[in-house]
């Protein structure tokens, strides 16, 4: 599909991996839009990032809100011809705390994964109920989730007690969003998912796509189920905003398809 007929829906866009993902989606030629409670900031990091803002202005449509609102969620998933975003990518995230008990970390917002994604997908509920958009195509839907929490090990020995101590309550938000868009594959609401789980996110370098080692877990020829993770320790968001640009926006790589994909160094 070209970049002209291609439109790309984005969630979480300020954050660091969809952001990444972004820049490169509107420098390729493809039309975005992006979901962002202040569209201000999200400007700004594109400009901070080179984005010309000629290509901001003809290329992206951000639309005011916040991802828990389904009114917001649905004009950000059509367009003003009536057109249903071809692919999802979501990359939202709380922001961790370590307040009231500073040995107990936790989030802002404990559950903002699993109901923003339970938003988005009621959303494509109500928009494909519609005899106005039967006709289109489902869209592919590409969720940030992360290691650390397969019932089989996929990180280092090492990580493991940083991760389950540090990491716990975000763990088991995306953990339930994970499953919400395994369930909306099953239902036909999506035609189909990749769900990229990127090692511990450090740095802002981008290494590019020949130093990342690739895994995944989900169900192989014969309907069996494969474990098969890359265990590293480190990523950048930069790379995994980039890994997703490559094999899921400008070209999907069929074999990521309904499959948690493990990437890191």
């Amino acid at each position: 599909m070209s970049s002209q007929s291609t439109t790309i829906a984005f969630f979480g866009a300020t954050g660091g991996c969809a952001l990444a993902a972004l820049a490169a989606t509107i420098e390729a030629g493809y039309s975005a839009r992006a979901l962002a409670r202040t569209p201000q900031k999200l400007t700004d990091l594109l400009s901070k990032r080179g984005i010309k803002e000629d290509i901001t202005q003809s290329k992206l449509v951000i639309i005011q809100g916040n991802a828990k609102d389904q009114e917001a969620v649905t004009k950000t998933l059509v367009d003003e011809s009536g057109k249903v975003a071809d692919k999802i990518i979501f990359g939202i995230g709380g922001t961790p705390t370590f307040k009231p008990n500073p040995l107990k970390p936790t989030l802002d917002d404990p559950v903002v994964c699993q109901t923003s994604m339970s938003t988005i997908l009621s959303s494509l509920r109500t928009i494909f109920a519609s005899p106005s958009y039967q006709g289109q195509t489902r869209p592919l839907v590409t969720a940030i989730s992360t290691t650390g929490m397969s019932a089989k090990r996929d990180i280092p020995l090492l990580m493991i007690p940083l991760y389950h101590w540090l990491l716990a309550v975000p763990h088991a938000d995306k953990k339930v969003m994970e499953e919400e868009v395994e369930k909306a594959k099953a239902e036909g609401v999506i035609r189909e998912y990749v769900i990229v789980k990127p090692s511990l996110l450090m740095g802002e370098q981008r290494l590019g796509r020949e130093k990342i080692r690739v895994g995944w877990e989900g169900k192989g020829n014969g309907g069996k189920e494969v474990f098969e993770p890359a265990v590293g320790y480190t990523i950048s968001r930069e790379d995994v905003g980039g890994f997703i640009f490559e094999e899921v926006i400008a070209k999907v790589n069929e074999e990521h398809c309904g499959k948690k994909i493990s990437i890191t160094y």
